[in-house]
């Protein structure tokens, strides 16, 4: 890419650099890291400083000084009339076939400030600690002396265990062990579809899905989305006019807003499937963060996957998720995982199987905390930023916010001089008047956070 626009730069700036110092120097560390790592590519055009000043509310002073910097150390080159370019032998580390600055992975590659308000991971749970010391040398044993260790499509009685889970049809060669749903969702995206193909998203949606799909080269739509889930008229307006290969959604609980689908909408959405030829991907990761008991599978068709994850529930370390389909299509997955990968971890899918004996009351623990922790939150914003709003989310670990008066990219900037780090909605396919604040933190954390957060908006007024 030639030309990097203001909005796409300030995005790629969210989370690099140093919290401390003056504004030019923590700027061009930024430029420089971009650069370094190939994320600004050699040759790109940079914004122009008065741009790029007003969307990152600093004085175009600022961005001169970053820009000249950059120049001295050799990253940037600058002339009159052909503006700020990167130079061609700048140095950097990895080349880049997209900008990287975007990825849902990128908050982790590096530092973050103070105050992580990007990251809506949940603490693990203690079960998961008893479960993984429950393992016995005779249990090691068993693992190491009957398997080979290579299991494409997952432990054979941790397969079983999720079929049981499922009940009803389901069958052990219906489910594919991952490592993560975002292994999972890579897999569907490279197995299903070819560079031009059309994907359809809700708006917003999760950014590790928007990642997985625009590698693969297709041409992303969305639909809008209301208290109940994906508008299904609007879908299948697109189902017509677009012929779409697959469709991406999240019924029982979505990253970033907490919806979760109504059941009308799943019924009719499961009607559409019979009626029109595409995948429907159902993201079911956030299944046991929902607030209240509720029933949202959409059932099972020879068309339908279901991506589950047990990282969600029990503990983002524990890297285990699946793929649900029909056994053509699990098998079509498991082929495409084995060019890069021979299969997840045995003694994780061990602990994985046994967690499984406990996954109601996994449910039930995090149904008793994430309201309290939702309650301290919306009870800050509302002392300290009345004027941000929200609705109510019904599941996951986070709280979807509006914010009244500026970009959420600017935002993201502004507060990460204050020690915090923020991700505008932009990243999420949405209009970039949102941010997505986690929900559990520790309240000391929470109430710093927001108080920094508040200090921000109050300086700039």
């Amino acid at each position: 890419m030639d030309r990097i626009t203001t909005e796409q730069l300030t995005r790629m700036l969210v989370g690099t650099g140093t919290p401390t110092g003056p504004l030019y120097r923590r700027l061009s560390e930024s430029l420089a890291e971009l650069i370094d790592r190939g994320e600004l590519p050699p040759g790109a055009l940079l914004p122009p400083e008065r741009a790029l000043a007003v969307a990152l509310t600093v004085s175009r002073t600022t961005v001169v000084a970053a820009y000249q910097e950059l120049q001295t150390s050799g990253r940037l080159e600058r002339r009159r009339g052909s503006g700020t370019r990167v130079r061609t032998h700048a140095r950097h580390t990895v080349s880049s076939w997209e900008l990287a600055g975007d990825h849902a992975s990128s908050q982790f590659l590096d530092g973050t400030p103070a105050i992580d308000f990007m990251t809506a991971a949940l603490p693990s749970l203690g079960i998961v600690a008893d479960v993984a010391a429950s393992l016995t040398r005779d249990d090691y044993l068993q693992l190491t002396t009957t398997h080979h260790g290579y299991h494409l499509k997952g432990l054979p009685s941790l397969r079983e265990r999720i079929a049981r889970w499922y009940g009803g049809s389901t069958a052990p060669d219906d489910i594919l062990i991952t490592s993560g749903a975002q292994q999972a969702l890579e897999l569907v995206a490279r197995g299903c579809l070819q560079p031009g193909d059309r994907v359809i998203v809700e708006e917003p949606t999760y950014r590790g899905a928007l990642d997985a799909f625009a590698r693969t080269g297709s041409r992303l739509r969305t639909v809008p989305m209301d208290g109940d889930g994906l508008d299904v008229d609007a879908l299948e307006k697109l189902l017509v006019a677009e012929a779409p290969r697959l469709v991406y959604v999240q019924s029982p609980g979505h990253n970033p807003t907490g919806v979760v689908m109504s059941a009308d909408r799943r019924r009719r959405l499961r009607r559409l499937l019979d009626r029109y030829e595409f995948v429907l991907v159902d993201d079911t990761s956030l299944a046991g963060t929902s607030l209240a008991p509720t029933d949202s599978t959409l059932g099972t068709h020879d068309r339908l996957v279901t991506v589950g994850s047990m990282s969600k529930l029990f503990w983002g370390g524990l890297r285990l998720g699946w793929i649900r389909g029909a056994p053509q299509t699990v098998g079509r997955l498991a082929q495409v995982r084995g060019i890069s990968d021979l299969g997840s971890s045995l003694v994780a899918q061990e602990v994985a199987r046994r967690l499984f004996d406990h996954y109601e009351d996994a449910v039930a623990e995090r149904r008793t905390t994430l309201p309290v922790q939702l309650r301290v939150l919306t009870g800050l914003l509302q002392q300290h930023l009345p004027e941000w709003t929200w609705h109510e989310p019904r599941a996951g670990a986070s709280l979807w916010v509006r914010l009244p008066d500026r970009t959420a990219t600017q935002w993201s900037q502004l507060v990460s001089r204050y020690g915090v780090a923020l991700l505008p909605g932009a990243v999420f396919g949405a209009a970039d008047d949102h941010t997505r604040i986690p929900l559990m933190l520790p309240e000391a954390t929470l109430r710093e956070g927001i108080e920094r957060v508040a200090h921000a908006a109050r300086e700039r007024r």
